[in-house]
């Protein structure tokens, strides 16, 4: 399970903006709600380089108990696109423990910045592999520590803390081959370990309300698109959060399965609009590419005016999902992070037999 949580200021959260995988009311496929055009003016290529973390004020990794703040020195490297900023990390099987987490700065040649990779495929890691890493922050449990080079692709590391049972190590790496400034700059990021959380699970009530919105091809929809399923899934996230990309393949074939068992799945995109409520091309531009790329039959929506009744006013964390049933009433659990395929079924499983009034 991954969790990727953006500070995010209260005013933002005023127009708070989010992406969810929602599905049609009517039973069509999103595949069959594409306009012809735009189906046909969608590219088979991508710049890989538009989808590395953006630079900003601060941030908060809430499964690696860290946040951090960038020097300006490279917050604008990484605005001129000379420096990508990625992450990684891996749990253990049963997705209770995070096993390492990175925050990676890599350099990037003009060819990187502007290559194109395909939609489909794994195009994005073998271009992400082939950049020169400058260096990496990261968490890694004591079983990892024999494994620091490897995983950060640097040989020098600056140990910054421990978690407070002792069971993580935070360290800075850098690779002393880079650019003498970049590691620098790099040197002037500033940390704070905080507590580690993982899969943390709430309850909400109340409803989305009424609401009419569009999907990222123009497809209106309305809360009417609830009332064919007795449970709907809807995931939050956004086009700059790697652990949210993942994990969309495994969402569409969640889809695939539970659709026509009365559980639908539908998307709303967190970055889609800004903070004024107003669309983001890029985003929305973004967001096409992610559904081409996973071959996506399920929609991804754009947040209405209200922000779904005020719901997506309380995401901090991305991605994050939760549960309607056909009248739009929120019900069962909200899980923050990424899951496995395997994962979700279990999931959808618990909150169908809470939902039947059964035992899970």
């Amino acid at each position: 399970m991954q969790t990727i949580s953006k500070h995010i200021s209260a005013g933002i959260f005023a127009g708070v903006f989010c992406l969810a995988i929602a599905g049609c009311s009517s039973g069509q496929s999103f595949e069959s709600n594409r306009t012809e055009s735009n189906a046909q003016t969608t590219p088979e290529t991508y710049r890989p380089s538009e989808l590395t973390i953006p630079s900003q004020d601060s941030y908060e990794y809430l499964t690696m108990g860290l946040k951090f703040t960038l020097p300006k020195s490279l917050s604008e490297q990484m605005d001129q696109k000379n420096i990508a900023m990625l992450d990684d990390s891996a749990y253990n099987d049963d997705g209770s423990a995070i096993n390492y987490g990175l925050i990676t700065w890599n350099s990037m040649t003009e060819e990187q910045r502007n290559a194109q990779v395909e939609n489909k495929g794994n195009g994005f890691y073998e271009w992400a592999d082939q950049l020169e890493r400058i260096g990496t922050l990261g968490v890694f449990h004591t079983d990892q520590l024999g494994n620091l080079d490897k995983l950060t692709k640097c040989t020098e590391h600056k140990r910054l803390g421990t978690s407070k049972d002792g069971v993580y190590t935070y360290y800075l790496s850098t690779n002393p081959d880079a650019d003498k400034s970049l590691l620098d700059a790099l040197g002037q990021i500033r940390t704070e370990i905080t507590d580690i959380v993982l899969d943390e699970q709430e309850s909400y009530t109340g409803s989305l309300g009424t609401f009419t919105t569009k999907d990222i091809y123009g497809t209106t929809y309305t809360n009417k698109l609830f009332q064919d399923y007795e449970l709907t899934m809807v995931n939050v996230f956004t086009t700059w959060c790697t652990p949210c990309i993942n994990e969309i393949p495994d969402l569409e074939k969640l889809y695939q399965e539970i659709n026509t068992q009365g559980v639908n799945v539908v998307g709303i995109v967190l970055d889609a609009v800004d903070q004024s409520g107003n669309i983001v091309t890029e985003s929305v531009e973004k967001a096409n590419l992610l559904a081409e790329r996973a071959d996506v039959s399920y929609p991804f929506l754009i947040p209405d005016a209200g922000f779904f009744n005020g719901r997506l006013a309380d995401i901090e964390a991305v991605p994050e999902t939760f549960f309607v049933d056909a009248n739009g009433n929120i019900v069962g659990d909200t899980y923050s992070g990424s899951h496995s395929l395997e994962q979700w079924s279990d999931i959808v499983k618990t909150e169908r037999e809470r939902q039947k009034g059964e035992q899970p």
